[in-house]
């Protein structure tokens, strides 16, 4: 069931949130000062989707990927990829070296860094 908000002209009561079905009619009785001087407040609703400028980070790389194309992409995913293969050779390398150290080693290794 919506809820509505009211505003007496008179005395200036304004009663939040009020359940009423969409088939009734607006209440017209003030519960404070009993005239028939309220009111139901009308709110601007929702607005209006515009697609323009972007207006948030996600929105602006979206842009900027759209126009880069497929290339400008590619390129991108490459870039990240040689970071991506370059860390993952360095921790196999790490698991090897780790790997060859006696017990004592691997100790002072995890105590020290």
């Amino acid at each position: 069931m919506p809820t509505y908000d009211y505003s007496c002209t008179t005395c200036g009561f304004l009663w939040e949130d009020v359940s009423q079905g969409i088939d009734e009619k607006p209440k017209k009785k003030c519960p404070r000062c009993s005239k028939m001087t309220l009111n139901r407040i009308i709110f601007g609703g929702l607005p209006g989707f515009v697609k323009g400028e972007p207006t948030t980070l996600g929105q602006l790389a979206d842009r900027n990927s759209k126009k880069l194309g497929k290339y400008g992409v590619s390129e991108k995913e490459a870039i990240k990829n040689e970071q991506v293969d370059k860390g993952l050779k360095q921790y196999k390398q790490e698991l090897k070296d780790i790997g060859k150290m006696t017990k004592q080693q691997k100790q002072r290794f995890i105590d020290n860094g």
